[in-house]
């Protein structure tokens, strides 16, 4: 059985959960005796499949399509042509531009990360064209892959699909290859020596604005501090809102690398997830691995995806997620409970069983 995936998401991220998501699907058929794994990129500065040989040679490349806009189109030209050959048994976009179905010969299915934009238009633009991808790609695909079950319901909801065109397969966790050999990062230090750690973007649904609320009194009361990695600088408002709260000197943002990353989930007392709503919520995953407690929202997926090993709150409820970090912070006991659960339940998303769940909806469609 040959796959295809296209070169969307590899075009659109350097990194990321989605992107990271394919490139480890990739790498899993590709150790396979019975399955194959086409890759149509012509070029990319995806970090997770830089291992492999492109088409174009980066020296080319960084010359001829060093603006995104170039990269994307050439890629779509190179991604069509293939698609149009039929030389594969099934197709599996990683974004839902329906750019593909135009000559379209063989089934595809898509992989549905979220309901977010529909769920939350509030936080999106008005003109925000991939709402309408979406809805045109899921509703004339062959197959769905929802990540977890909370997607589905989601799913279902929403557009009406068929059950029985929708599978429900988790995420698998993988430790990138690359970082499996490699050395520690001597020359990173960490920026505080107790903290609690916030991952990922801050606008929006993540909730950021709640949680500085809730952490402030925390902050203060055990003289420890906040660490928020990735999502880019703090904004104008980002630092006005820290400074009303009074923490401004006890937050500090790091657009940390991985293997950064891995250290500071190591070292924090705690990872805390206050977002309104995820598709699945891989950070949980990336905390359970680097054996750091979990305070997490008890919205959407999080509580099918944590199970008992990390505490929950009412992200809207201010006080509540307070008393809830409080908790966690003011018990080692607790603290040593959430790692040990945490590292029992990572078990249950190995990509052993993600690509068990994959395979199945190929074969279905073949």
């Amino acid at each position: 059985m040959k796959v295809c995936f296209d070169h969307q998401i590899f075009t659109m991220q350097r990194y990321g959960g989605i992107s990271r998501y394919f490139a480890n699907i990739c790498n899993s058929l590709e150790a396979r005796e019975d399955a194959e794994c086409k890759l149509l990129v012509l070029y990319s500065r995806n970090q997770y499949i830089q291992d492999r040989q492109f088409p174009m040679p980066p020296f080319l490349a960084e010359r001829l399509l060093k603006k995104y806009r170039k990269q994307a189109k050439w890629n779509e030209k190179y991604a069509r042509r293939h698609i149009q050959k039929s030389e594969f048994d099934v197709l599996h976009p990683t974004y839902y531009h329906p750019y593909f179905l135009e000559g379209l010969k063989k089934p595809f299915v898509i992989t549905v990360h979220d309901m977010i934009h529909e769920l939350f238009p509030e936080y999106f633009s008005t003109n925000e064209i991939y709402v309408q991808y979406k809805r045109e790609t899921i509703t004339r695909a062959d197959h769905l892959i929802a990540i977890s079950e909370s997607t589905k319901n989601d799913l279902q909801r929403i557009y009406n699909i068929p059950e029985e065109k929708i599978t429900v397969v988790y995420h698998g966790y993988q430790e990138n290859p690359a970082l499996l050999h490699a050395d520690k990062d001597t020359a990173f230090t960490l920026p505080f020596r107790e903290y609690v750690l916030f991952v990922g973007d801050r606008a929006g649904y993540k909730n950021f604005g709640r949680f500085v609320q809730a952490v402030k009194p925390v902050l203060e009361r055990y003289d420890i501090n906040l660490v928020c990695a990735g999502g880019g600088d703090f904004g104008v408002a980002e630092k006005e809102m820290l400074y009303r709260a009074g923490i401004q000197n006890r937050a500090k943002q790091i657009s940390a690398t991985e293997t950064q990353l891995n250290s500071l989930y190591q070292n924090a007392l705690a990872f805390i997830y206050p977002s309104l709503y995820e598709g699945f919520g891989l950070p949980i995953l990336e905390a359970f691995r680097n054996n750091c407690p979990i305070i997490t929202s008890n919205t959407s997926c999080f509580q099918e995806v944590g199970g008992e090993a990390a505490v929950y709150f009412d992200p809207y409820q201010i006080d509540e997620m307070a008393q809830s970090i409080d908790a966690v912070i003011n018990s080692k006991e607790l603290s040593g409970q959430l790692r040990a659960k945490g590292a029992q339940r990572l078990g249950r998303f190995s990509m052993e069983r993600c690509m068990e769940g994959t395979m199945d909806v190929y074969r279905k469609l073949v």
